[in-house]
């Protein structure tokens, strides 16, 4: 060996022993990782830290063995702690090599990484790791009507790099920790979820070379006479669930069907938030040099900008590929990215992700407005009490001094990304540059004159034209980048892929052909079926339906015999039309939960408690989902799904404030006087804007205050007790004593921007919180519905839950069959599988919140979560229905209204409402055959909760 490479070898051994990594578990002995060096990694020396060292058991599943270095298993809560010694100071990136097991299937992993005990950076607090899922089948699967369905993903676990990066993957590049020279104690702990975790790599930050460097680096020819071309609605794989696949009728894209819907595209508005890819598999003849070509379109964003992010094997390749803008247009383009890439010969993947980097500075700057204008907002609301007076003179300035300075600093910011905005769309106007110039004007004037501001709000934060608000629809539209694909070229330079040319005549020629076929029936809402279906019309729209239709033509009609046949019901007004013309279905679901009751007491509907299993059946619900339903001894109805109420609070608002949540409604009141000096409240549903308080949110208050809607006879309202006066009293006087806000446009805005940071409401609101608040997730929770104390001591928290019903037609035909085919579709298998093929097939916003209990506890949302809600769902409790419910529902909200809005005494109000309600109760039982001249001649049994446990433990027996 010759002296300088013997020199060589030496240097190179004493800088794997120098410079050697310590990484160990606690408790375990110290082990060095190894400085490696990569051909991607030109800055220097990569520092890995192997599994081996984490001081936990070494996995061994199949998953495990596709790795080829020690892996680890983790929970979620599990950690691993490590050392590492840093050989220079400078800034770093941190990778883990990490797979997600095909037992997670929707709700992504997440993780926490601290250095010496703190957060190197604050998005460090949650690391999300990817899910994959491919494609279920080789073809799209088709419907009884011929059309193309989604054919349903199934989740693929593959190893792969994660780099930390920032949490909404708006970054450019994975985030940089600084890291001084020395020893360094790392944790990671994942905080969801399970992980398979391999090595993790320090590696020193540098920029992504650009494509000129990328060029000279290499030395293979350009390639020639090579086209390889992929439909791409048939990806690889993805990252997002919610990527499907679309139907286009365009005749510029294939495949192409006259009559039939062909699913053709894929994305849209279903891939538009950073982060989200899609990945396909190129096999290429030979090494070498190739173009990428994407026939794409972005017709829903006029002169807006859209980019995505092109991975190459794992990695970008140079820094042009961070951001490939794609630009507005009503037509499909051939749009062949200015860059010759290498391919290796065979199978390569090729990623393209939606990224919002160009967008980024622009968002933070406008999260940091949004913030400050907050801010301000309250601290004027403190200092005019919430009062906006037209007529009273404020000195805002002398309070504020630095007032116009604020003002100017966030106008002066939004300014400059305004600019920045239209450059990167081409100097263009677009409705987001229009919203910014509205907000920028509305932050001028109130700089202008800040002591208008008190009656100003409205151009602050106040309203749809408020310039939070204006920026807050900024920001989403930034987030939001949908672009949809047809196809991918993969090409030589010197081939060009086709652009499709439709002649005048083959289009004419199909717009009639579709003119002349439009006048068909839609089969969809067809209603009828054959001698040998059941007929269930749905009151859903028609990717609830179609889903309905394949799993019960899959798994219900083989295992049954029983044929059913679905169709979309676009109002379920029409149900009561349909029975008065003799046309009604065997079966109607999505039903909402006050039609039951009155279509029973004419007849129409079936009694399901006629059958002989039905009592054991209704063991998967909560005993009092079904008491709006019952009539004596009979159920017309069973739950379909099923609402929650709870408490939703910020967190991190409520820590700074130094204020617990609230658990009863006494600890409420306490928290007001605090909450208010802030310029906060607290929302009930009573805030809602709707003039009717329906029994929905009334009536728990006269149940947690021990009163009940009606006495045991049934004949005569129930609102007269003390009780009942004490409970309606309190709904008034959180209004008129404690100054809760009498009306909230929208509950999930005010939560999000902290004027309303805690407050009871439904799962409407969870799921836009769960699905649509990036900015605040991990920062909010839900706790209980606040309960009453009575003066024993005994705490009452009941809350309803009513959503929609599964019912039986009284005409059918079919009762054994229906019957059969409601116990399938309510069934927890049943109902399991339909939430997760929906949440699959379209993302978390299609949340499936079924009635079953059972089935609920198996939805991907986080267990805490799950615990409260199945927590409050113990103490749910319909409102019981008897003839004339209406006119004490209307009554009941009717002396609110009046205590509240015209300040008459709450003894008056309700006595002045009993009497309308006696009255009208017994005008029904009259007409319906209860009484006969005020004497009762029927009974009425009015059905409780421990009702229907009795008949649920009978049938256990």
């Amino acid at each position: 060996m010759k002296a300088p490479a013997l020199l060589r070898v030496l240097f190179l051994l004493l800088l794997l022993a120098v410079q050697g990594v310590p990484a160990s578990a606690a408790g375990s002995a110290p082990l060095r990782s190894r400085p490696i060096r990569d051909a991607s990694d030109p800055a220097g020396p990569v520092l890995e830290v192997r599994a081996d060292a984490f001081g936990l058991p070494l996995a061994s599943s199949d998953l495990a063995r596709q790795y080829d270095k020690p892996c680890v298993q983790l929970e979620a809560g599990d950690s691993v702690r490590f050392t590492v010694s840093i050989p220079e100071e400078g800034d770093y990136t941190v990778t883990f090599d990490a797979a997600v097991p095909e037992t997670v299937l929707v709700t992504a992993p997440e993780g926490k990484l601290l250095v010496d005990g703190d957060l190197p950076v604050e998005d460090a607090r949650r690391i999300v790791f990817p899910v994959y899922y491919r494609s279920g089948a080789r073809q799209f699967p088709l419907d009884r009507y011929g059309n193309q369905i989604p054919a349903p993903p199934v989740r693929l676990a593959r190893w792969t790099q994660v780099p930390l990066r920032d949490v909404n993957f708006s970054r450019k590049y994975p985030l940089a920790i600084h890291l001084t020279r020395g020893e360094h104690q790392f944790e990671f702990t994942l905080t969801r979820e399970t992980l398979l975790l391999g090595s993790i790599y320090l590696r020193p930050f540098s920029p992504d070379i650009s494509y000129a460097q990328y060029l000279a680096r290499l030395t293979v020819p350009e390639t020639s006479g090579v086209r390889v071309e992929l439909e791409a609605e048939w990806p690889a794989f993805k990252n997002d669930v919610s990527i499907r696949p679309l139907y286009n009728r365009s005749l510029d894209v294939t495949p192409y069907d006259t009559y039939q819907l062909v699913l053709n595209t894929i994305g849209g508005d279903s891939w538009q938030r950073s982060g989200s890819a899609l990945y396909y598999e190129v096999e290429v003849p030979q090494d070498g040099l190739y173009l990428i070509t994407l026939r794409a379109l972005q017709d829903t964003r006029p002169n807006f900008t859209v980019f995505r992010r092109i991975i190459i094997n794992g990695a970008v390749p140079f820094d042009e590929f961070h951001e490939v803008p794609f630009g507005y247009s009503t037509r499909w383009q051939n749009i062949t990215l200015p860059y010759r890439v290498y391919l290796h010969a065979g199978v390569n993947i090729i990623g393209i992700e939606v990224t919002t980097s160009p967008y980024d500075e622009a968002i933070r700057n406008i999260r940091q407005s949004i913030r400050e204008i907050n801010n301000l907002a309250l601290e004027i609301r403190r200092l005019t009490g919430n009062q906006a007076d037209r007529y009273r003179e404020w000195e805002i300035a002398d309070y504020i001094p630095d007032i116009r300075e604020r003002l100017g600093r966030i106008a002066d910011k939004l300014a400059a990304d305004k600019a920045a905005l239209q450059a990167v769309n081409n100097g263009l106007n677009s409705q987001e540059i229009m919203n910014y110039q509205m907000a920028l004007e509305n932050i001028r004037l109130l700089a202008r004159e800040p002591n208008k501001i008190p009656v100003r709000m409205n151009r602050l934060s106040e309203g749809p034209q408020s310039a939070a608000q204006l920026l807050g629809s900024v920001l989403s539209a930034l987030q939001n980048q949908p672009l949809t694909l047809d196809k991918i070229y993969v090409h030589s330079p010197d081939v060009i892929p086709p652009v499709p040319r439709v002649s005048l005549w083959t289009a004419f020629s199909e717009n009639v052909k579709r003119f002349i076929h439009s006048f068909r029936p839609t089969p969809y809402q067809t209603i009828g079926a054959s001698e040998d279906e059941v007929e269930v019309w749905v009151n859903r729209p028609r990717q609830y339906v179609d889903l309905m239709q394949q799993m019960a033509d899959q798994t219900f009609t083989p295992r049954t015999g029983i044929r059913v046949r679905f169709s979309i019901m676009s109002n379920e007004a029409k149900l009561a039309l349909a029975i008065a013309a003799n046309i009604e279905p065997d079966v109607a679901l999505g039903i909402s939960t006050n039609i039951p009751y009155e279509l029973a007491l004419r007849n129409a509907l079936y009694d399901l408690r006629s059958f002989e299993d039905f009592d054991s059946f209704i063991r998967i619900y909560s005993p009092g989902s079904l008491l709006s339903y019952i009539i004596n001894d009979s159920v017309y109805a069973i739950p379909e799904t099923q609402d929650f109420w709870v408490t939703f609070y910020r967190r991190d608002i409520l820590e700074q404030l130094g204020l617990p949540v609230p658990q009863t409604w006494g600890e409420v009141i306490a928290i007001l006087p605090e909450l208010q000096r802030y310029g906060m409240n607290f929302y009930t549903p009573l805030s809602t804007g709707s003039g009717l308080k329906g029994y929905l949110v009334t009536a728990p208050y006269i149940w947690n205050f021990g009163g009940e809607l009606y006495p045991p006879d049934g004949l005569r309202t129930g609102l007269g007790s003390d009780e009942s006066i004490a409970a309606i009293r309190f709904m008034a006087e959180q209004f008129t004593v404690y100054g809760m806000p009498l009306t909230a446009v929208s509950f999930y805005d005010s939560f999000r921007n902290g004027t309303l940071p805690v407050g009871v409401s439904n799962v409407e609101a969870y799921i836009k919180l769960y699905t649509a608040a990036p900015e605040i997730e991990g920062l909010w929770g839900i706790a209980l519905y606040p309960a009453n104390v009575l003066p024993d001591g005994h705490q009452l928290r009941h809350a309803t839950g009513s959503a929609q019903t599964c019912i039986m037609l009284a005409d059918t035909d079919k009762p054994r069959e229906s019957w059969e085919f409601l116990k399938w579709w309510m069934s927890t298998e049943t109902q399991v599988e339909f939430a997760r093929q929906l949440m699959m097939n379209y993302g978390r916003e299609y949340l499936w919140y079924t009635a079953n209990v059972e089935a609920f506890r198996y939805l991907p949302i986080p267990e805490e979560h799950k615990d409260v809600i199945l927590a409050q769902w113990e103490w749910l409790r319909e409102p019981v229905k008897l003839p004339g419910t209406y006119m004490q529902e209307r009554e009941l909200s009717n002396a609110w209204n009046r205590i509240v809005f015209n300040g008459v005494n709450p003894r008056v109000a309700i006595d002045t409402a009993v009497v309308t309600i006696n009255r009208e109760m017994a005008r029904k039982m009259e007409e319906l055959g209860y009484t006969r001249n005020g004497v009762p001649v029927r009974e009425i049994k009015i059905p409780t909760i421990e009702t229907v446990r009795q008949w649920m433990e009978a049938a256990g027996k």
